[in-house]
């Protein structure tokens, strides 16, 4: 069958459907979170009002990241002229493999990222004086992870923008071969930033609960956060790596 630059909208435009379809569900669910919890420590902190919108819009925006993130692989895949038949079959691979590498790869930040806000909320609806450390806290930890989130960007955009054009001696078998490693770069990354980006959401939720239990701990409690996101952030550079090698040898 002749490559046409039909077939490579087709691929570019489920990949853009995939690429923010995906990346929305998460971060949708997890800003209602931070919505809910901050509505019910409202009720039982009046005076904190201010405070906790701040921080709830904060959280929301950070959590929104990934999805953006997907917005911006969607709007290239369908708009910046990757349609070019004369790169050949490799880019009907890449351009579905980079809409689910950023879907994907999204999902685990925007879970995490919404529990870490909704803690926040509650644990500033029990200890409106903390405001401060438990938003700085928050933040801090939403940043970390939404590092698996800008690792599945890179991976996306390296798909769209890194491979080289197809062989015109290549064989099918060595063109399926490489069409499925770049598949298989995507969901490496994809579901190697699930896990991380779910752990270290909880790892920073939990900290920020404690920080309204316990405020005078802080300090060993921010250690002990870092240091656990650390160790899950691990399982993501795994990933990345294994994505890295499938793209390139």
């Amino acid at each position: 069958m002749i490559l046409s630059a039909s077939i490579l909208n087709v691929a570019a435009y489920l990949g853009a459907a995939i690429a923010t379809g995906v990346a929305s569900l998460s971060a949708g669910i997890g800003e209602g979170q931070t919505a809910g919890e901050a509505s019910f420590a409202l009720m039982r902190q009046p005076k904190a009002g201010d405070g906790l919108l701040r921080t709830m819009l904060i959280s929301q925006a950070v959590t929104e990241t990934g999805a953006i993130f997907g917005l911006v692989v969607s709007l290239l895949l369908i708009f910046s002229g990757l349609d070019n038949p004369e790169a050949g079959w490799y880019r009907l691979g890449t351009l579905m493999a980079a809409g689910l590498a950023i879907g994907l790869g999204s999902v685990g930040p925007g879970f995490g990222s919404g529990y870490t806000g909704a803690q926040a909320c509650k644990s500033i609806g029990r200890m409106p004086d903390q405001q401060n450390k438990i938003t700085t806290t928050m933040l801090i930890g939403q940043a970390l992870a939404q590092t698996d989130a800008i690792f599945a960007l890179v991976v996306s955009l390296l798909l769209l923008y890194s491979t080289p054009n197809t062989p015109a001696d290549a064989s099918v078998g060595h063109i399926i071969m490489r069409i499925c490693g770049y598949l298989g770069a995507a969901l490496s990354i994809g579901f190697g930033t699930f896990g991380p980006g779910i752990g270290i959401g909880y790892v920073a939720g939990r900290s920020t609960d404690m920080l309204g239990r316990y405020s005078a701990q802080s300090s060993t409690i921010t250690r002990t956060m870092f240091l656990g996101a650390a160790v899950s952030e691990s399982t993501a550079i795994y990933a990345l790596v294994v994505s890295f090698l499938l793209i390139f040898i």
